[in-house]
């Protein structure tokens, strides 16, 4: 059984429209969260919100670009408008664009930045003040065991994952204080189809990525977005009261060799 830990909460989550953030924001809207599905392609918030509506979750959907300061206050304004409050944002809108120091072009660098860092900058920066005015709140990004360790081919990728965690230290110290907590979340490889950019540009298949899991990963599988949404509630819940600033690592085992 699900618990029930999120009545009474509203939660925005970014990135919503697919994969980790999709399953967060179903999760936490079956734990008893309303929920605002924020994503850059409308049909893909709309998706997520049928989704969510289907299984009696409160929700609206919203067309925003994290990485745009205009877009970022029209989706926290509308999130109260709808909601009254705002408890937990999942700052989970990311990109992924292969390269290395030598191929990698500015253009992308940028992008990663923008949407990466930036973003999660944001709509850090739009929620705290809502939340220091409703006595306290959680925030959660999604970093990555990338921001941990050098990969090849993912220079900028990496480099912004890296920024994400320390990114989330700050938030934490900063704000502790005001009873505002912020952790992040370190996925290792989940099939989502946001790792797709490095499987095409490696020109692997389903048998070589499959190789490629079981030589690397200790559980044998890649993760779901579904093994991720659990720690996304815990860490937005009155269980998680004395955690914050901390990089939660989701991997099968990855890290540990």
């Amino acid at each position: 059984m699900i618990p029930q830990r999120l009545s009474g909460k509203v939660a925005l989550v970014t990135g919503a429209g697919h994969g980790i953030g999709q399953a967060s924001a179903h999760r936490l809207g079956q734990e008893g969260a309303r929920i605002a599905v924020v994503d850059m392609r409308p049909d893909a918030a709309a998706e997520t919100q049928a989704i969510l509506t289907a299984d009696g979750i409160e929700t609206q959907a919203i067309t925003a670009d994290v990485s745009v300061p205009e877009d970022v206050q029209t989706a926290v304004e509308a999130t109260l408008a709808r909601f009254g409050q705002l408890d937990i944002l999942h700052n989970n809108a990311g990109v992924l664009i292969p390269g290395t120091v030598l191929s990698q072009t500015l253009a992308d660098w940028d992008r990663t930045f923008l949407v990466n860092v930036r973003g999660m900058m944001l709509m850090a920066r739009t929620v705290v003040p809502v939340m220091q005015q409703g006595g306290g709140g959680v925030i959660i990004n999604t970093a990555s065991i990338s921001g941990m360790v050098g990969e090849p081919n993912l220079i900028a990728y990496d480099t912004s994952k890296g920024a994400v965690i320390n990114l989330t230290r700050q938030l934490a110290v900063e704000y502790a204080r005001d009873n505002i907590r912020c952790n992040c979340i370190c996925p290792g490889w989940i099939d989502t189809g946001f790792n797709d950019p490095i499987f095409e540009q490696a020109n692997m298949g389903d048998d070589e990525i499959a190789a490629m899991v079981t030589q690397f990963v200790p559980m044998n599988r890649q993760g779901t977005a579904e093994d991720i949404a659990p720690s996304v509630a815990f860490l937005a819940s009155d269980d998680a009261a004395y955690i914050t600033g901390h990089a939660l690592v989701i991997d099968g085992g990855l890290m540990s060799q």
